[in-house]
């Protein structure tokens, strides 16, 4: 997320919203000023005000990649034969 040329904003938050921040960067992967940048930009790009280019699939659901939802199911169903009864047969 390097620009050119970049000034400096700087802004107050409160801890509730700092924490948030905090959680958002390391369930990303980010560092805090770029997931506060995603956030921005995402919003831009869903609600049409800005510049940003419209997103691909991926990048709506980039928050759901890798989340599976709860459920007694094994994480890989063909890890129980049961599951498998019958595959690949007409």
């Amino acid at each position: 997320m390097s620009e050119k040329a970049s000034e400096w904003f700087g802004m107050r938050v409160t801890p509730s919203q700092k924490k948030k921040i905090r959680r958002l960067a390391e369930q990303k992967g980010l560092t805090q000023k770029e997931a506060v940048m995603v956030a921005i930009n995402r919003e831009l790009t869903e609600n049409g005000d800005g510049e940003a280019q419209p997103a691909s699939a991926l990048d709506r659901i980039s928050d759901l990649v890798g989340v599976e939802a709860e459920s007694d199911a094994p994480s890989d169903l063909s890890t129980n034969p049961e599951h498998m009864e019958g595959y690949g047969r007409d």
